[in-house]
């Protein structure tokens, strides 16, 4: 497999913490060794604000373009997203090939999908980022040679390469709707179940929970972004209920926006979980500043509000008195969460036993009135729920039950019940 050489180029100015910025930094290298890219050096640069011409100063850049020319670097890749006129000049000047966060995170992505979803949403969103640079590098979608009336009138080519554009997104998404009417009957199907879903931040264990959770045998490995499809499994619990857990997309700071939007239906998994797992490596030395970026990108798919237990992974890494004050602070913190090693299934009872209380906590004792004219709505009622006591009333031709069941079928079981009873009163 050919690795491609690159430099690292980032700015500071002060907008966040030195700390918070090196991070981004380190994250940004470990991005590039996902996308099999050897990093040669790291160049950054104080300003008080980047260069809206070049992002750095000129001086700096004829430095990289030096460097460059004698190490055979031929890509650079900026650790800010950048302006189509800031990559056209730095293109200009350093002759090299100039890539953004943004792009480097849409090529990983690219790379790492295996469903047809995936890499239609992938594609959507490389798209749709290229329709507002659109670089030099752009390769047509299917070049139509020859063509009559293709071309108008004084068109530029950028305008014909951006016409290809917008007729191929509209086409993805499309197809996109289509798969998601097919994602939304799947997902209908397990109402009637208790739904799970895996969240947090690139590369903290959420595969290898999953597989220990479920049996199953999904890819893992020690880089981000290693998997990328969302992959959903029932599995049974102690209680004999059943339930579905999936596997999510890892959130990651300053994830683009465009990959949300894209990425739109694979995130109704998450909006539509009764239980969220937000699973944290615990030995991450910024590991609230995770928690807080995994906090972000849930406002901004509007699941800020949902149930979330926080799972601590990764403890077999860490010992010693700076891991006991760590535990206890993050215990003060997040006074119900859990701390495993997914990897050696250290805690994962544990963590059965926190799912299996919430499915208890969500269910509630009430009584129902059901006619026996609605055995059907009887049969759901057995089914999915546990029944305390159950009679008769020959009087009133009814059956009541005192019944422990999911809140989310109360409402819908009531209004049934009332909406027969209203008819046959209407009827009568």
């Amino acid at each position: 497999m050919k690795i491609d050489k690159a430099f690292l180029i980032g700015i500071y100015w002060g907008r966040e913490s030195r700390e918070f910025f090196e991070e981004s930094i380190n994250e940004l290298e470990a991005l590039a060794k996902t996308a099999n890219v050897y990093v040669k050096d790291i160049f950054i640069q104080n300003l008080t604000k980047p260069n809206t011409r070049t992002y750095i100063n000129k001086g700096k850049l004829k430095e990289i373009r030096n460097k460059a020319k004698r190490a055979k670097i031929n890509t650079l890749i900026f650790n800010n997203n950048l302006t189509p006129s800031q990559s056209r000049n730095l293109a200009n000047i350093s002759h090299c090939n100039i890539v953004d966060r943004t792009e480097l995170i849409l090529d990983i992505f690219a790379k790492h999908a295996r469903t047809k979803q995936a890499k239609l949403q992938v594609e959507l969103a490389q798209l749709e980022y290229a329709y507002t640079k659109l670089k030099r590098k752009w390769k047509h979608l299917s070049r139509i040679q020859g063509g009559i009336g293709f071309r108008g009138p004084g068109e530029t080519q950028i305008e014909v390469d951006r016409r290809e554009i917008q007729v191929r997104t509209t086409s993805l998404k499309k197809k996109l709707e289509n798969i998601e009417q097919i994602s939304q009957t799947k997902r209908k199907r397990r109402k009637n179940y208790t739904s799970i879903a895996l969240i947090g931040y690139t590369n903290a264990g959420k595969t290898t929970l999953f597989n220990k959770l479920t049996n199953e045998k999904r890819y893992t490995a020690d880089k981000l972004f290693a998997t990328l499809d969302a992959k959903t499994r029932s599995l049974v619990n102690s209680h004999n209920e059943e339930i579905v857990i999936t596997d999510t997309i890892g959130f990651i700071r300053k994830l683009p926006h465009r990959l949300i939007k894209s990425f739109h239906s694979t995130l109704l998994e998450v909006l539509e979980a009764d239980l969220l797992l937000n699973v944290i490596d615990v030995s991450h030395p910024h590991i609230f500043d995770l928690i807080k970026s995994v906090a972000n990108v849930l406002e901004e798919i509007g699941a800020e509000t949902k149930n979330v237990l926080m799972i601590f992974n990764k403890i077999d890494k860490m010992n010693g008195t700076q891991y006991k004050f760590l535990k206890k602070k993050l215990m003060i913190n997040y006074p119900d969460s859990v701390f495993i090693s997914a990897k050696n299934s250290q805690g994962v009872d544990k963590l059965n036993n926190k799912i299996d209380e919430f499915i208890t906590r969500s269910k509630k004792t009430v009584i129902f009135e059901v006619p026996v004219e609605l055995p059907k709505l009887l049969s759901f009622i057995h089914e999915n729920g546990d029944i305390v006591s159950e009679k008769y009333e020959k009087k009133a031709n009814i059956n009541i039950l005192k019944v422990k069941i999911h809140r989310q079928y109360i409402q819908t079981i009531k209004k049934q019940i009332k909406d027969f009873k209203l008819n046959k009163y209407i009827n009568k």
